[in-house]
């Protein structure tokens, strides 16, 4: 396996603030989207990055050429950008979920629930919370046609489902991970939580990727299948002491499989599982690289599929085996810096085809100097290109 890719030089779409400022969570976890009338648009964060944030406003540019000047969106462009930043059905309509603010509850409630919460877990079990809590995840579809744009809540068929609290709040039902869709037309949600086995809803104390299916553009989602972190100190040493897996992209394979690639921690490896029954059944999860947080896959038309991924350090490998499970040494864009890392990236990623042979891909960088030499935090896109 050797994919020879060709990295595009650095685009910076924002120029922020010094990372001892704002140590982290602004101008960081960028995604990107293609819009309905071509236009790229890029979404950032802008506030701190913790559960009491979940909800606020998120940052916004648009390119116009295909990733190669940005500008920030002005106030009025905001509604009409969002209402469309989503995955394309195949209605042609748009869909995203929306991450809802912490839902308050008094000094007293926090403090019993706190008593009754898997203190091993930090969870809450969803069905020992009151009916008044919001237990539905909240999707938006925009019809870029009619320019209606709807928001209604859906459960998911989700045995064990959990929360939990933050600061003077319960934590409303959020997810994390990117909507795909499959060729097939069906909508996927990968997922992950310190959730619990939905067979038997026993508890676990690590993050677990759970992986639901819409057959309905979203209305209801089902449970396919889930993947539990189970530590093995033969594959790595710490493999007791990290998160589990967690933050899965899926991509839909030449020869009709499924791949997933999960994150386990910062400084800890990925893994790379693979279906080939639709998602029903995952092999054994197989370590993918030493590192890996928020990783995205990226079909290309050509046949390659690429990865980006990190901490420490930025990477992109990329694959022609139809299956996925042969992959080409990583493309270093940040180098991998064990004890300094959380001061290089956030190394949160996002990719979109541009062409059949060529991805643009999003980060953070930290240490782009400004016009005084001032190492600043800022938004950067460049190209990925199977030569």
């Amino acid at each position: 396996m050797d994919v020879r890719l060709k990295i595009g030089e650095p685009i910076v779409v924002k120029m922020g603030v010094t990372y001892e400022s704002a140590p982290w969570g602004p101008y960081q976890f960028p995604m990107l989207r293609r819009l309905p009338d071509g236009r790229i648009a890029l979404q950032y964060h802008a506030v701190a990055d913790n559960c009491e944030a979940y909800g606020q406003e998120k940052a916004w540019a648009v390119s116009e050429d295909e990733g190669k000047s940005w500008r920030e969106l002005l106030s009025n462009e905001v509604a009409e950008v969002i209402a469309c930043f989503g995955e394309r059905l195949p209605s042609g309509k748009y869909i995203d979920y929306i991450t809802h603010k912490p839902y308050l509850i008094s000094d007293e409630y926090h403090a019993e629930l706190t008593r009754i919460a898997r203190t091993h877990a930090d969870v809450l079990a969803m069905e020992e919370l009151p009916d008044l809590f919001p237990k539905t995840y909240t999707f938006r579809i925009a019809d870029p046609k009619s320019g209606e744009v709807e928001m209604f809540d859906c459960e998911l068929d989700f045995p064990g489902m959990t929360t939990w609290l933050c600061q003077g709040a319960i934590v409303r039902p959020t997810l994390f991970s990117k909507l795909r869709v499959a060729p097939d037309g069906t909508l996927w949600l990968p997922h992950y939580i310190k959730g619990r086995n939905p067979h038997n809803l026993g508890y676990t104390t690590y993050y677990n990727c759970y992986y639901f299916c819409s057959t309905d553009e979203g209305r209801s989602f089902q449970l396919r299948s889930w993947i539990q972190y189970m530590p093995d100190t033969n594959e790595f040493p710490e493999a007791f002491l990290t998160e589990g897996f967690c933050e899965p992209d899926i991509c839909f394979m030449p020869d009709g499989s499924i791949i997933t690639l999960m994150r386990t921690g910062f400084r800890t490896p990925s893994y790379l599982a693979r279906s080939t029954d639709n998602g029903y059944t995952w092999s054994k999860p197989q370590i993918f690289d030493r590192c890996g947080v928020c990783p995205q896959l990226q079909s290309l038309s050509c046949g390659v599929t690429l990865a980006s991924y990190g901490r420490p350090g930025l990477f992109v490998r990329a694959t022609d085996d139809p299956v996925g499970q042969s992959w080409s040494d990583p493309v270093t864009l940040i180098p991998y810096n064990y004890n300094e890392c959380m001061k290089d990236s956030c190394c949160y990623t996002s990719m979109i085809p541009l062409d059949d042979r060529t991805a643009l891909l999003a980060y953070s960088d930290f240490r782009v100097q400004d016009g005084d030499g001032v190492a600043r935090k800022c938004i950067i896109v460049r190209t990925v290109r199977v030569d």
